[in-house]
């Protein structure tokens, strides 16, 4: 499933136009994304949880064989909730 169609889909069970589920998930995308960007873990009992980390810098070697310098970064990792494993695994 793609995201038009999933809106289409989210349309449908808000009751409103494709436009308006459109805009709320863009809403629900940007604000996650603010939270991020200030904290270090978002929760959602049931759903998931996304926490930021810190991969180390690191050196690694290119398939020229040149060994380059790879800085620390701040990474998303998503860890799914109980809930939402739980439906994945009963897929009919």
């Amino acid at each position: 499933m793609n995201k038009a169609e999933f809106v289409k889909l989210l349309a449908e069970k808000m009751g409103t136009s494709a436009v308006s589920a459109d805009k709320n998930l863009k809403l629900v995308f940007e604000t996650i994304g603010e939270v991020i960007a200030k904290e270090d873990t978002l929760s959602f009992l049931g759903f998931g949880t996304f926490k930021t980390t810190i991969r180390k810098a690191t050196k690694v070697k290119t398939p020229k064989g040149v060994i380059v310098d790879v800085p620390e970064k701040r990474v998303l990792k998503f860890s799914v909730g109980s809930d939402l494993k739980e439906k994945a695994a009963n897929k009919k």
